[in-house]
């Protein structure tokens, strides 16, 4: 099975980021990629996610993600 990439994260978490006054925490990341039928890899390293992390805009998670390759190429 190949790496998550941070290709495969935006499809299964881009719900979560709506435009509300609220930031997003892991737990919607973690809902969001359940409800968009992200496969089990995904979906943990969000639950991988400290709780009290907010994020106001997607690209914040890629800190948390350093090494996470781009798309499945990358990740070869």
């Amino acid at each position: 099975m190949h790496a998550v990439t941070r290709v495969e994260v935006v499809e299964a978490v881009k719900t979560a980021f709506t435009i509300t006054a609220q930031p997003t925490v892991p737990r919607d990341l973690v809902e969001a990629a359940t409800a968009s039928g992200a496969r089990p890899a995904v979906v943990t390293v969000l639950e991988g996610l400290d709780g009290d992390l907010q994020f106001r805009r997607l690209r914040e998670l890629w800190e948390y993600f350093p090494h996470m390759p781009v798309n499945a190429a990358d990740a070869e």
